[in-house]
């Protein structure tokens, strides 16, 4: 694969603020990745940009408000993620709460370790949204998380080649304003 980096790859393991920087520079160069976009509306759209020992990027494109990752880990990889068009709704699993969440519009990001459980979904009605993201190591697995129908939350390993999607019950989204409490089930109302 060709360098779709606009610099010389690092050539070394990234911390979390390097790959924020990395990922903000790829979404401000369309030119490496918008050729990789297959606009389709039925999953969320994802294509390697770059890949070696020590850095992975990824564009995905989010064009249904359906678009969702699940909760999920990303193993033994930190990371970043820099939205170039739309928003998108990144939430953070809470146990026995209600998640909490962000809009994340474009121009913003934000960058995480080996220990963060994430979810990340199209923000309804936030158009057309592309977003970058750079991991380092490379993403080799991920965790998945959900309630199953013994009503615990497991985890699901599962190869980072594999689009993720919610597996098993997520819980009731965060939203950009709070629900009236009439409207959230008994069950999270705590």
């Amino acid at each position: 694969m060709r360098n779709r980096l606009p610099f010389p790859p690092p050539g070394r393991v990234l911390d979390a603020g390097e790959l924020r920087k990395v990922a903000r520079a790829v979404a401000e160069d369309e030119s490496l990745w918008s050729d990789l976009l297959q606009h389709s509306t039925d999953d969320r759209g994802y294509a390697e940009i770059f890949l070696d020992e020590h850095l992975g990027v990824w564009v995905l494109e989010w064009l249904a408000d359906d678009h969702d990752t699940g909760y999920h880990d990303h193993d033994h990889s930190g990371g970043a993620v820099h939205v170039a068009h739309g928003a998108i709704r990144h939430e953070h699993l809470r146990l026995g709460h209600r998640p909490v969440g962000d809009r994340v519009p474009a121009g913003e990001g934000f960058c995480f370790d080996q220990t963060f459980i994430h979810r990340m979904r199209r923000e309804p009605g936030g158009g057309r949204t592309v977003t970058i993201h750079a991991y380092s190591p490379p993403l080799v697995r991920t965790g998945q998380y959900g309630e199953q129908d013994d009503q615990l939350l497991h985890r699901v390993p599962t190869s980072s080649q594999e689009h993720l999607s919610p597996k098993g019950r997520q819980g009731t989204p965060s939203t950009a304003h709070p629900p009236r409490t009439a409207d959230i089930p008994q069950e999270d109302r705590r």
